[in-house]
């Protein structure tokens, strides 16, 4: 049985949802479409992508199951997550770095070298507040959208939509969850505050930084 509580849940596990079908659908569709232009398939590359991949796919069933109450499964699950994030950060630097020494062009690496820098302050705040449900849940879901650039960048690619929309499409992932507060609770959570300082700052030093996202 789904109680009142838990259907307030619901809107963390479709915003996860939401991420898992962006991350799996966006980058298999990049590479059918640009696949003479990518690197070549590595092993860590493989390992990057189903790390990741399963990272957000336990992003859905955690907040599913704290959505039915699984609060205890919740957290034996929650050791996973370490593990796949253990994998998934170094793996994705790696890529990251090949593709400088490949391209010349170092745009990609200090973009995604700060994705992962504003993922793991979300992710350890997640952590830290695990005990307090209204903190961790926000937090973790602003740690998944911390990765989500490169993501929404093969998303325009695919479309044939202007690089530029990625900022939009960014933004409207992050408003979600404070008009998600307003509208359920009346008032912005004081994570979900964080959350947007922390995102404005990374935003505008990624925008100073570097050039629009690449397909």
């Amino acid at each position: 049985m789904v109680t009142t509580a838990g259907r307030g849940e619901r809107f963390f596990f479709f915003y996860a949802l939401a991420l898992f079908a962006i991350v799996v659908s966006a980058f298999p569709l990049h590479a059918l479409i640009n696949g003479d232009h990518l690197a070549p398939m590595r092993p860590h590359l493989h390992l990057h992508a189903v790390s990741m991949g399963l990272w957000y796919a336990l992003m859905v069933v955690q907040t599913g199951l704290i959505a039915r109450g699984r609060a205890g499964l919740h957290k034996t699950l929650g050791f996973a997550s370490l593990a796949l994030v253990a994998i998934m950060l170094p793996t994705g630097i790696w890529v990251s770095w090949e593709n400088m020494q490949r391209t010349g062009e170092n745009t990609i690496l200090i973009a995604n070298s700060a994705n992962v820098t504003v993922f793991l302050v979300f992710y350890g705040l997640g952590l830290l507040n695990r005990t307090t449900a209204e903190l961790h849940k926000r937090f973790m879901l602003f740690a998944g959208l911390a990765l989500m650039l490169p993501a929404f960048a093969r998303v325009t690619y695919v479309f044939h939509l202007n690089e530029y929309l990625v900022l939009p499409i960014w933004l409207f992932f992050l408003l979600a969850i404070p008009v998600y507060d307003l509208i359920s609770q009346r008032k912005i959570k004081t994570a979900s505050l964080i959350g947007i300082g922390i995102n404005v700052l990374y935003i505008g030093g990624l925008l100073v930084t570097t050039a629009p996202p690449e397909g």
